[in-house]
């Protein structure tokens, strides 16, 4: 068997073990076909992909690299490399690769569903819908456009459209972790915490340690404790969008504090002035101490539930 014949074999073993939601087989499966052909742009871009997966940025966005720098003109390289920059909120960076992609393959109904998840996360929500319309003009029976349509949805309100997104995409593929995600979080908002939480363990037995079901379960969590839901919500506050707002937040959140602080105390009201410093300092702690209490909480309660072993 030749090189490259050996090397699409691989590929196509890889690209099954994706499908089955088994990243880590497929990362062993990419590795030995790069010993054997290390010049294969595809394997490069499917490993980064992976990688991504495994909340592996720093690996991922080598391994595209190395995609883009064997062949500048994969629409699958600038793919890998769009979803690495995606991941690490360079959502600038994200958009030239995706554009690159939809430009070098024009009918690629990925790049658009990648390109409405970029929008999505960048607040541009008019250019998330007509990136998914068009993904789903390309191919309708994708789940995984099903999924970011119900997402989409969802966050405009539209709880029964989303949830409709949700089962058609579950419809197609029972076990898309995604679709079962947002099925959860309809559940959720309507106030159905027990059925949300069983979506979130379903979706953990298809892909153990998946940032989107573990997210939903410590929602659940924190729907429960009051104290923690506080800080649950503020986190996810904080934490939606790039990088640059969540430290420009922060920033803003202190100087705030001490210019509300300096005010007071100029203005001959001590007590106030000692009182907003206090409550200042009882948030650090808060905000120090619940990340803790709450992973604690999560732990304890996943004790009790069985998922596959490699979880």
């Amino acid at each position: 068997m030749s090189d490259d014949l050996r090397t699409e074999q691989w590929l196509r073993q890889a690209q099954r073990m994706v499908n089955g939601g088994h990243l880590d087989r497929a990362i062993d499966l990419l590795t030995r076909a790069l010993s054997e052909d290390p010049d294969s742009g595809d394997a490069h871009a499917m490993l980064a992909f992976c990688l991504v997966g495994k909340k592996r940025l720093y690996a991922a966005e080598l391994e595209a690299g190395y995609a883009l720098a064997l062949e500048s003109d994969s629409p699958f390289a600038h793919l890998a490399m769009g979803a690495v920059s995606l991941s690490s909120r360079k959502f600038v960076e994200a958009e030239r690769h995706f554009d690159a992609a939809k430009e070098l393959a024009p009918e690629s109904a990925e790049a658009h569903r990648l390109a409405a998840s970029l929008y999505r996360l960048w607040g541009k929500p008019e250019r998330a819908q007509t990136e998914i319309e068009q993904a789903r003009t390309l191919d309708p029976e994708s789940p995984d456009i099903r999924a970011q349509s119900g997402w989409l949805a969802f966050d405009r309100g539209e709880r029964d459209d989303a949830r409709g997104h949700a089962i058609a995409a579950l419809e197609i593929d029972p076990e898309h972790v995604d679709a079962l995600t947002l099925l959860g979080h309809c559940d959720l908002a309507a106030g159905r915490t027990e059925e949300a939480r069983a979506h979130a363990l379903w979706a953990l037995q298809q892909e153990p340690g998946d940032s989107g079901a573990m997210t939903l379960f410590a929602a659940v969590k924190a729907r429960k404790s009051w104290l923690l839901g506080v800080w649950w919500r503020f986190q996810s506050f904080v934490n939606a969008g790039s990088q640059r707002r969540t430290i420009a937040l922060l920033i803003g959140a202190y100087l705030l504090y001490r210019i509300g602080s300096i005010a007071l105390f100029q203005n001959g009201l001590k007590a106030e002035s000692l009182y907003l410093t206090l409550a200042w300092l009882a948030f650090c702690v808060y905000t120090w101490f619940a990340p803790t209490i709450f992973w604690r909480s999560i732990r304890k309660e996943m004790e009790t539930v069985r998922l596959r072993p490699d979880y």
